[in-house]
């Protein structure tokens, strides 16, 4: 009988545990034929051994490279969300005057807006319109959430992007944003609060 011993085996804490051999067997042949001389035969009992590999936790704590290289990461995506915001904005402020007939602002480059660019217009700030409310805040909302990797403790960093988003279009305008950019701002921020909140439909 093997003892349990103690130790330790590639640094890992071991103990090997009693084992119990059979004793040795031994067993006689003889062959009836030609008398031939006895034959012993033992059997010895053994164990396979077994390894085991650790693998390197995957939770261990980062160290300060990757620390850095995640924070540039997340501020270049908040970055992009913010530059999403005040493209769409401008876009749709661009639509909503070329709409109503109104060239003289910032953005404008033809002196006079036919009558098929108003309708092109009117139907791309319309409800089911490309630069809609719904259209420009589902756009809005579907980049952050990606960005956020649905991770929903980002919230106030993704309203964040959104509100400079829309305080650069703001001000690209002159300081006013007509009354469509103010509803696309609230059914953004509506939906936003929704998915942090699980009750989005």
């Amino acid at each position: 009988m093997i003892q349990e011993i103690h130790g330790q085996r590639h640094g890992m804490p071991c103990t090997i545990k009693s084992v119990h051999q059979p004793e040795t067997k031994i067993s006689e042949k003889v062959s009836s034929a030609n008398q031939s001389p006895k034959t012993d035969t033992i059997k010895i009992g053994a164990e396979q051994e077994t390894f085991i590999t650790y693998k390197k936790p995957t939770g261990s704590k980062p160290d300060a490279a990757q620390i850095a290289s995640l924070k540039a990461e997340a501020e270049k995506a908040t970055e992009n969300l913010r530059k999403l915001v005040e493209e769409l904005i401008l876009k749709q402020n661009k639509n909503y005057r070329a709409s109503t007939g109104d060239s003289a602002d910032k953005l404008s480059i033809k002196p006079n807006i036919s009558a098929a660019d108003i309708e092109a217009a009117q139907k791309a700030i319309s409800e089911e319109g490309e630069f809609g409310v719904k259209a420009v805040s589902d756009r809005l909302v579907d980049f952050a959430i990606s960005i956020s990797g649905g991770d929903k403790s980002k919230l106030s960093e993704l309203v964040s992007s959104i509100d400079k988003g829309f305080a650069a279009a703001k001000q690209a305008l002159g300081g006013t944003l007509p009354g469509i950019c103010q509803q696309t701002y609230d059914e953004t921020m509506r939906t936003l609060s929704e998915w942090a909140n699980g009750t989005e439909s």
